[in-house]
């Protein structure tokens, strides 16, 4: 079986590739507790001053997997959807604590939770593959990954509500210009472009850096473990409703059939 999170390390930097490759790196519960885990386990070791969240084979991730709500059956315990939501939840907590920088390294598709954790990290560095959106309103969902607060941060209310509520896709250049991402490198570039952040970091204290990152997160208002109760309680309701039932369907039909994420 194949290892769903890759763990390497290069220098001072510890990188975690989503390898998921054959799903375009979706994401699962028992794979995101992991990660969580892993940040922890990082943010505790003096040695490592960078961490890099990536995906596998070209693509970032497509965020949930939506076969995972399938195999639940129609009629879901709430216990499991709860018990789901909160270890998705987790690697964004978990992201926000970490005492060191988390840059998400974004190429090809980047969506829905995909697109919540890439948010929640520090750093967004694409390559021109990238193509971003959020994709949770026409599933019938809502963002449950800290978005309906960042992304205001970055781009603004009023392009946020609109990004958010139309599904649109939106290019590496087009998320540069709205101050979405920090950083676009040509394809191939991308670890070079990444190699280079960590340099310029490097000579600046940890403990610098983890206070900061902290203060920063202060002015911010602090409220992300808001912001993600507040989403969670939504998309529980939403996950119960006939509009994502219709559309779940449709989707594991034609995943069937060989198409879907």
């Amino acid at each position: 079986m194949t290892d769903e999170l890759l763990v390497s390390n290069d220098g001072s930097v510890r990188t975690f590739t989503i390898n998921r490759p054959d799903r375009h790196n979706a994401l699962t519960p028992e794979l995101t507790k992991r990660l969580a885990n892993e940040l922890k386990a990082a943010g505790a070791e003096d040695e490592v001053r960078m961490v890099v969240i990536t995906g596998a084979a070209g693509n970032f991730s497509v965020g949930l997997d939506l076969r995972w709500i399938a195999q639940l059956g129609n009629d879901p315990a709430p216990s499991q959807l709860e018990d789901g939501l909160r270890d998705f939840q987790a690697v964004i907590l978990a992201v926000a604590k970490a005492p060191v920088p988390v840059v998400a390294a974004i190429q090809g598709n980047v969506a829905g939770f995909g697109l919540d954790l890439a948010l929640a990290c520090d750093l967004r560095y694409a390559d021109t593959s990238a193509r971003f959106t959020s994709a949770f309103a026409r599933m019938g969902l809502v963002p449950d990954g800290g978005s309906t607060g960042s992304l205001p941060l970055l781009i603004g209310p009023s392009r946020t509500f609109r990004f958010l509520i139309d599904g649109s896709t939106i290019s590496a250049a087009e998320a540069l210009a709205w101050g979405l991402v920090n950083s676009v490198s040509p394809e191939g570039e991308l670890e070079e472009a990444l190699a280079q952040l960590a340099a310029e970091i490097r000579p600046s204290a940890r403990s610098s850096i983890a206070t900061i990152k902290h203060l920063i997160d202060r002015h911010n208002g602090n409220g992300l473990a808001d912001t993600l109760n507040a989403e969670g309680l939504e998309q529980l309701r939403a996950l119960a409703s006939d509009q994502f039932q219709q559309r779940l369907a449709a989707f594991v039909g034609k995943s069937a059939e060989g198409g879907g994420a």
